[in-house]
């Protein structure tokens, strides 16, 4: 009987093991994503950023032209 109730609490202990790993590679993943996402919205922000730069300059060529063509 005792013998049998430590084997039972050795597979339990196992199996307990098994969670924790899994529980950690869970963690290391979930992590991963979120400094994926982290990195992805600095991405989009630079983007956005040369895009308006962009428009900015397009815009003022666009405004000189047009002074020129009044002048």
């Amino acid at each position: 009987m005792e013998k049998e109730i430590k084997e039972m609490l050795g597979l339990i202990l196992n199996k307990l093991d098994g969670l924790e790993s899994r529980q950690d590679e869970i963690y290391l993943v979930v992590k991963a994503i979120e400094h994926n996402n982290s990195v992805h919205g600095a991405e989009l922000d630079n983007l956005k950023f040369k895009v308006s730069h962009m428009d900015g300059t397009i815009n003022t060529v666009g405004n000189v032209i047009t002074s020129r063509k009044a002048i």
